[in-house]
């Protein structure tokens, strides 16, 4: 570490290692989800930023869609996770983390979610999980 009165700079190696990460960034879904019975008639605004870790002997090719990890499953997961009506993002994050572990490919999870309009003087609130499988 480097340092003076104006800047510190922090040396960080980085590892020969390659991690590869699908990253799905602001999906909004709007959906009827919550406990309250205010939030069981009402859709409301859902934020979701998902990092999904790949397995590191995952080898891409550009001619076979089976080598790469597909948005639309990831999407379509959450979508039919919001189907069933859950009360709270805790249980809608573990849900989805356990159905997202399924998919042989991914070996960690990086995943938060934020109800955008629940707070009068706040952004958002929201829960955010990372896990690795194991």
């Amino acid at each position: 570490m480097k340092t003076n009165n104006v800047i510190t700079v922090f040396e960080k190696k980085i590892s020969n290692d390659t991690v590869k990460k699908i990253v799905i960034k602001d999906l909004i879904l709007k959906k009827i989800f919550g406990f309250y019975p205010n939030e069981k008639t009402k859709p409301q605004r859902l934020k979701f930023n998902i990092k999904l870790e790949l397995a590191k002997n995952l080898q891409f090719n550009d001619q076979d869609l089976q080598t790469i990890l597909d948005y639309d499953e990831i999407i379509n997961i959450i979508n039919n996770i919001l189907d069933k009506k859950i009360n709270f993002l805790e249980t809608l994050a573990d849900q989805i983390i356990e159905e997202i572990f399924q998919n042989s490919k991914i070996t960690a999870i990086e995943l938060k979610i934020e109800k955008l309009d629940i707070l009068k003087n706040a952004v958002s609130a929201g829960i955010e999980i990372n896990k690795r499988k194991g």
